[in-house]
């Protein structure tokens, strides 16, 4: 009698583990394009204005952007957040409302005004000192130790921005001779090193990413109304030309900020922190090549040196060598 086979035991990949280095990789993208595409627009709207109005602004553009982030996570866990609003701590109440004035105001208006005269290049590899400082303060505030090789680390990135500042020739890729938009590129750095110094200490109370991020959105997308029909008018958000609904709307505002949102939330769940990481160093390449590609950005050796120098800075703490074996 023939002996039948022993089948053996089958590991089935779920479709979503299946589909993770695509997701990480449409992260990468989609965080990466944001600078590009703002940029874009506010050449865009400069250049046709509509009722002898500029239709992009910090305004519309984040009211937008940050309203559909908000209301995407709130909606997700409506019960939860209420519930989390109505026992949070005071000291955690604060914690947030501070988180909310940082992120969701102060950083994306200084980001705004740094990029309407920088160019993304510039902007960009500038916004890398948001990892040194975000270290520096949370060891002066939180009384953390500075991260492995944090020196060296700081000494590529700024190796990288002087070299642009030095060896790049007027008007090139890292052109940082605006004082005004390199000002408001370093408020939104600090800005935003301290609200990531606030996350870390607002971590310890186990609240939703619909209150510690949906929430605080919502509020700054209400400050940037009110601060909309202050100096424009309702008729700034009625702008129903078919450029500005497809780009504002559809890729900025729900391909390109919720998506972003959306795309963390799911790598956060599937991957580790350091490959996470690495491709949120990864979204800097993005935004340099696509500036150079889809803008005209001059993109040369110097400007290549520069961001090798400061890849490698950023990259660096992941990389640790392999003991050697007696």
């Amino acid at each position: 009698m023939p002996q039948k086979k022993l089948s053996e035991p089958t590991h089935q990949v779920s479709p979503m583990r299946s589909a993770g280095p695509m997701l990480l990789a449409g992260y990468v993208l989609v965080s990466g394009l944001r600078s590009t595409v703002l940029k874009g627009l506010q050449l865009y709207g400069a250049a046709n204005s509509i009722g002898g109005e500029n239709p992009i602004s910090f305004c519309n553009v984040f009211f937008l952007s940050q309203s559909l982030v908000g209301i995407a996570l709130v909606r997700a866990e409506p019960r939860v957040v209420w519930n989390e609003i109505r026992t949070l701590p005071p000291a955690a109440a604060r914690a947030i409302a501070a988180d909310s004035f940082l992120g969701c105001f102060l950083a994306p208006v200084a980001f705004y005004l740094s990029l309407d005269r920088l160019s993304v290049i510039t902007q960009t590899l500038l916004f890398s000192l948001t990892l040194p400082a975000s270290a520096l303060l949370a060891l002066v505030w939180l009384k953390e130790k500075l991260p492995h090789r944090f020196w060296l680390s700081l000494t590529l990135i700024l190796g990288g921005l002087l070299a642009g500042k030095i060896l790049g020739s007027p008007g090139g890729g890292m052109e940082m001779s605006d004082g005004e938009g390199v000002s408001w590129a370093l408020v939104s750095v600090l800005a935003t090193a301290l609200r990531n110094c606030i996350r870390r200490r607002t971590a310890s109370y186990g609240l939703s990413r619909g209150l510690t991020v949906g929430v605080t959105n919502l509020a700054g997308a209400i400050v940037f109304l009110l601060i909309a029909l202050r100096l424009y008018g309702p008729q700034h958000f009625m702008f129903l030309e078919a450029w500005w609904v497809f780009w504002v709307i559809v890729v900025y505002g729900i391909t390109l900020s919720l998506g972003t949102e959306v795309l963390r939330q799911i790598c956060g769940r599937m991957f580790a922190v350091t490959p996470l990481a690495l491709a949120g160093s990864a979204s800097i390449i993005v935004s340099v090549v696509s500036a150079a590609a889809f803008l005209g950005e001059p993109f040369n050796a110097i400007t290549a040196l520069s961001l090798g120098l400061i890849m490698a800075g950023i990259t660096q703490r992941f990389f640790r060598p392999r003991a050697q074996s007696s």
